[in-house]
């Protein structure tokens, strides 16, 4: 029995032995070694607690926390340390989201840098944007993921699931189209369409879109009918006329959109440059109210109906060259092509002598497809050192049907004039056949008479 004790003993002896040659053969002189001497030890927290907007969230998929589309949320995370640690940062971000990269910046959060001491409590606040396109048709939950992390570890990971709800009522504006769309120059016109989608529950009706230039004290405004849930729609042109002499610089152009009776409101923002006209105080005149000293000056009619179904209105534009030269301008016209095509009698071409008056006709025949409603489009009158950038109006209406009948109350002057030509040469024939027929009647009567038969 005691040789067997002392066989144990022994044994026990030569294994220490054996691994105090191991670690003799590690440079381990002064200080325990613990892996690789150039990363910290372990980043180690205590189960932190996390809020989104004051409400706790738990690593739970049974009880989702609901919230809506669109919705800014601030995110608290609260932990305590269990030892010291540098450079540790906080993540925040949403998963499931399939346009992530073109939103990154609103679902993707992050603390800058600071270190942590052993058994101290931190609390940091993170803010994140719900995207208020989720599609939740389609799958209503996001999750929210957090990490604690040092630049060697991760001390805490968690996944929170985010149940994404649509509101009743929710707008985006999802564009403002300009057109030029960087730079316009002082005197000239800025075309600018909205687009919006409708991203809740109900159906929205009449909403109001205004774009606005408040430096400038201009806006224009436009209707939207009416737009279903989910259904996108750009509003038709909307025209602002930048002063002749403003001053150059980068100018806010604001889209304001009301919907839900006016009790809702979004606003977004793009930014312009307007160039200086360096003939500000000699421009071209405009409209009817132009001043003697214009070099020249153009007049045109006011809004004008324009029928749907028929050749449309014509608008005579008159240009008077004031000038001591002749002059060769060029007619453009923009904003036609959504709703409208056109055509110029002479022609886009016009010369005139010094003193000269001439009348260029607009001619102007809505589309089928045509929308009802005012439609503001420019006329531009250009001549060397000399141009004008001119609004027009016209009032598109609906034409009346008729079955089997021909309405002349819609048709222009010309086409008139054409017509009522026509039947006047048919009846004058018609009455020539007339007197012709009677004539020879009266004839063949008296043969008849004086041709008796004698037996």
């Amino acid at each position: 029995m005691k040789s067997k004790m002392m066989f144990v003993f022994m044994t026990m002896v030569l294994a220490i032995l054996t691994l105090g040659a191991a670690f003799a053969a590690v440079d381990c002189d002064v200080n325990p070694c613990y892996g690789n001497e150039s990363n910290t030890p372990e980043l180690d927290v205590l189960d932190c607690t996390v809020k989104v907007n004051g409400r706790i969230v738990k690593n739970d998929v049974t009880v989702l926390k609901a919230f809506e589309r669109g919705e800014e949320l601030d995110v608290e995370i609260e932990f305590t340390s269990l030892q010291d640690a540098e450079d540790v940062q906080i993540f925040a971000y949403l998963a499931g989201y399939h346009r992530s990269k073109a939103h990154s910046e609103d679902i993707f959060d992050l603390t800058s840098t600071f270190d942590t001491e052993a058994s101290v409590s931190y609390r940091k606040t993170l803010s994140l944007r719900l995207p208020d396109d989720f599609e939740y048709d389609t799958g209503d939950e996001l999750k929210l993921r957090i990490e604690i992390a040092d630049k060697f570890h991760t001390g805490f990971s968690r996944v929170y699931n985010l149940k994404v709800e649509p509101q009743r009522d929710s707008v985006v504006i999802q564009d403002i189209v300009l057109d030029p769309d960087s730079a316009v120059m002082a005197g000239r016109g800025l075309f600018s369409s909205v687009r919006v989608r409708n991203m809740g529950e109900d159906t929205e009706e009449s909403l109001r879109i205004e774009v606005s230039m408040p430096s400038l004290g201009l806006k224009a405004t436009e209707y939207i009918d009416e737009l279903e849930a989910d259904e996108s729609t750009t509003s038709e042109d909307m025209f602002l006329r930048i002063p002749a002499c403003a001053d150059a610089g980068t100018y806010v152009v604001r889209a304001t959109v009301s919907y839900a009776d006016g009790d809702e409101e979004i606003v977004k923002e793009e930014k312009i440059e307007v160039v200086e006209d360096e003939n500000c105080g000699a421009n071209v005149g405009t409209g009817t109210g132009t001043s003697g000293t214009d070099k020249t000056v153009v007049t045109v009619p006011g809004k004008q109906d324009v029928v749907k179904g028929t050749t449309g209105s014509v608008y005579p534009i008159i240009i008077q060259n004031n000038g001591a030269t002749d002059r060769s301008y060029e007619l453009k016209v923009s904003g036609l092509d959504s709703w409208a095509t056109f055509r110029m009698d002479p022609g886009a071409f016009v010369i005139m002598k010094a003193g000269e008056t001439k009348t260029v006709y607009l001619y102007v025949t809505p589309k089928e497809d045509a929308q009802p409603g005012e439609k503001i489009f420019m006329v531009g009158v250009e001549t060397s050192g000399d141009s004008k950038q001119i609004p027009l109006t016209a009032n598109v209406v609906e034409g009346e049907k008729t079955s089997g009948s021909f309405s002349f109350g819609k048709m222009d002057m010309k086409s008139a004039l054409e017509i009522g030509l026509v039947v006047l040469v048919v009846l004058l024939i018609i009455l020539g056949l007339i007197v012709g027929f009677n004539k020879l009647k009266g004839s063949e009567e008296k043969d008849e008479v004086s041709g008796q038969t004698y037996y």
